[in-house]
């Protein structure tokens, strides 16, 4: 026994026009899947934006307290370096002098 094909169409036809448009069979469950699906995804990527972001701020103040430090230690630096490569007058009435490091080395060794 098999069904007339046309007969089906005029079938499907006349349900069409009495349903108004063509009939849709939608699986709630499959478009619920998705939709929950979507936004747990969207939470995702906005929680590793967000994450992103913070872990940028704190590289980023890091580096300003890096920097800061790196221009104070390069002072010091150059004063050490100053100190201990110039001749300088320290204390006149005491006849004190600051002489290069090198110098005096050479002097207690050829003493």
């Amino acid at each position: 026994m098999t069904k007339d094909p046309v007969n089906k169409e005029n079938q499907d036809l006349e349900k069409s026009i009495a349903f108004g448009v063509s009939e849709d069979n939608i699986d709630l469950k499959t478009v619920s899947f998705w939709i929950v699906l979507g936004i747990v995804l969207v939470i995702i990527i906005l929680f590793g934006v967000y994450n992103m972001y913070n872990y940028n701020q704190f590289l980023s103040s890091q580096q300003a307290a890096i920097d800061a430090e790196y221009h104070e230690l390069d002072r010091m630096r150059e004063r050490d370096h100053r100190m201990l490569n110039t001749f300088e007058l320290v204390d006149e009435e005491n006849r004190r002098y600051r002489i290069p490091i090198d110098s005096a080395m050479a002097l207690i060794a050829r003493d």
